[in-house]
């Protein structure tokens, strides 16, 4: 299993976060084997082999300077278990999309295209993990793919009923903002079927959106869009280039017929 590769290379070296997570992981009774060319890191953990990146972390500190970026990395490798729960009904209330890059070779893992920069992929996130959910997962719980996403958008709803959705006054505008605890799940919820009754009332509908990172999002109405576009390309292109969870730099507008990208912030 690999962890944390989506982004830009960046050169492997002696640094705080490379030697902490290294100090960190001998606690925990593992140690790394080997660094190869390409700078992932190779820990065996039983009858597990695990290849590791530290760039999303390294990006992540370098942005807010919080050590616990490299420890809840630590924590997952330590209680990771690549075993689902065999029964559906086991684990069904925890499943979820998620959202990365399209730059990723998904595999066997279930995925939707989305616009041209970005897919949708399910996840269970029990554990505190997200796991990525295989064609394989879907026979071992003997459902269909479609099973499959329909839980995943009664999952998104109720979750959905209890997130707010709060707004900042810009200019008297409105940006919208999802307040969830998982912040994982941020950017995700954005596609729940019941999100246009959740907003409807302050933002109308269609409404747009910005995903930069998987845990970042803002959301205006179809009246403020050249108010909004011409103000928060700034932001969206730091949040992106910062962040170990980069999604896209795209505007977002979300109408009855689905997704699409109505424009993009040049990220150089």
């Amino acid at each position: 299993m690999i962890f944390g590769l989506f982004g830009c290379k960046d050169s492997l070296k002696k640094d705080f976060v490379f030697d902490e997570f290294k100090s960190q992981i001998e606690k925990h009774g593992m140690k790394i084997d080997s660094v190869d060319e390409t700078e992932l890191i190779y820990i065996s953990k039983g009858e597990l082999n695990l290849k590791v990146s530290l760039e999303n972390v390294r990006r992540n500190y370098e942005r807010d300077k919080d050590p616990t970026h490299i420890s809840d990395l630590v924590e997952i490798l330590v209680s990771y278990d690549i075993e689902l729960p065999k029964n559906w009904a086991d684990a069904k209330k925890y499943i979820y999309i998620s959202l990365f890059p399209n730059d990723f070779e998904f595999n066997d893992f279930l995925h939707k295209k989305i616009t041209d920069e970005f897919s949708k992929v399910y996840i269970h996130t029990g554990n505190d993990m997200l796991t990525w959910i295989s064609v394989d997962d879907l026979k071992k719980w003997n459902i269909t793919e479609t099973e499959l996403d329909k839980q995943a958008n009664n999952n998104a709803d109720e979750l959905l009923i209890k997130t707010p959705i709060t707004f900042d006054i810009i200019e008297n505008h409105k940006l919208g903002l999802i307040e969830v605890e998982q912040m994982s799940l941020k950017g995700a919820l954005l596609f729940a079927p019941t999100m246009r009754k959740k907003i409807e009332k302050d933002f109308g509908f269609p409404f747009y959106a910005v995903i930069p990172v998987r845990d970042f999002c803002y959301i205006f109405s179809e009246k403020d869009f050249d108010f909004f576009s011409g103000k928060i390309g700034r932001v969206v292109v730091d949040e992106y280039k910062k962040s170990g969870y980069p999604i896209t730099t795209e505007i977002l507008k979300f109408t009855e017929k689905g997704v699409e990208a109505v424009g993009k912030y040049p990220i150089d």
